[in-house]
């Protein structure tokens, strides 16, 4: 998702050249960070209105792209949405106990665990276990097979996903550019008033 801005050169002309180039750059670049921010905010509600997934999980797919150089016609800001799936433990999740007895999950039991990866739908992963790997890890895992190992682990949804549904990722682009312009309205003669001193 991008934030595209586009000038009438004859309004800005002016502004081009001298200490009024400065004040027009320092004014695009807090419009931008503070749209991107709004960005972030708007698609992280969307997000977590459409997935249960953790926080942490949604914050670390969403990046922000700031412009670079010093051409006011090139900048550009985006968020940028990652596609990796999402380990299934970032989910809630509990588990349910099998016939084996003693609430232990194994090949032959009928445990396993409840996952609810959208609002108000849980789905029953048999024979689904939670384990921490030698290295620390911590996921949700199922066997291959009858045997103890290999074992896998289990993926949910991408945050993105949450974002392709009709109109969620241009009300996240609107809510920017609705940002970037009141901003930039509000710190541009601040910072014209700066340059002129």
């Amino acid at each position: 998702m991008r934030v595209h801005v586009s000038w009438d050169k004859s309004q800005i002309a002016a502004m081009q050249t001298g200490p009024l180039k400065g004040a027009l750059k320092r004014a695009l670049a807090k419009a931008g960070a503070s749209a991107l921010r709004a960005m972030r905010s708007e698609a992280s509600k969307r997000i977590r209105a459409r997935k249960r997934i953790r926080a942490s999980y949604i914050a670390r797919a969403l990046s922000l792209a700031k412009p670079r150089g010093g051409d006011i016609a090139g900048m550009e800001w985006a968020l940028k949405v990652g596609g990796e799936p999402v380990p299934l433990i970032a989910y809630p999740h509990r588990t349910i106990k099998g016939k084996t007895g003693r609430g232990r999950i194994g090949p032959r039991s009928e445990g396993g665990l409840v996952v609810e990866v959208n609002p108000g739908k849980r789905t029953v992963l048999r024979g689904a276990f939670v384990a921490t790997m030698r290295s620390g890890h911590e996921g949700i895992f199922k066997r291959r097979g009858l045997a103890r190992l290999p074992i896998h682990e289990l993926l949910g949804s991408r945050p993105v996903d949450a974002l392709l549904h009709e109109g969620e990722a241009d009300a996240v682009a609107a809510r920017g550019a609705e940002v970037f312009a009141a901003t930039f309205e509000r710190v541009l003669p601040m910072e014209i008033d700066k340059a002129t001193k």
